[in-house]
């Protein structure tokens, strides 16, 4: 079975080397592990048992959305390496 950007076992395998990664931030980490316990969690904002495929839904959503951030790349400068443009620039900002 493959996906859009590969197979389901490389998602898998970069899902788990981002969530290990020192280098992500632990905020995106954290929001996956509460997607999860939210879809496994008996009591939701939009219940299965009254509203079927839409209390899926939402489950889905919650965890696309976590997701989506985690994948989302991370800036690799510092922010003492970010280089302010010149006209927001200032004496004190001039390396030279």
């Amino acid at each position: 079975m493959k996906a859009r950007g590969g197979g389901v076992v490389q998602r898998l395998s970069r899902l788990a080397s981002l969530l290990a990664s020192p280098r992500k931030p632990k905020l995106p980490k954290l929001a996956i592990l509460a997607a999860v316990a939210y879809a496994l969690w008996p009591l939701d904002a939009i219940p299965e048992a009254l509203f079927g495929v839409f209390g899926l839904l939402d489950d889905a959503v919650v965890l696309w959305l976590s997701l989506g951030w985690l994948f989302r790349p991370t800036p690799t400068a510092s922010p003492t390496e970010i280089v302010l443009p010149p006209s927001r620039r200032t004496d004190s900002d001039d390396p030279n």
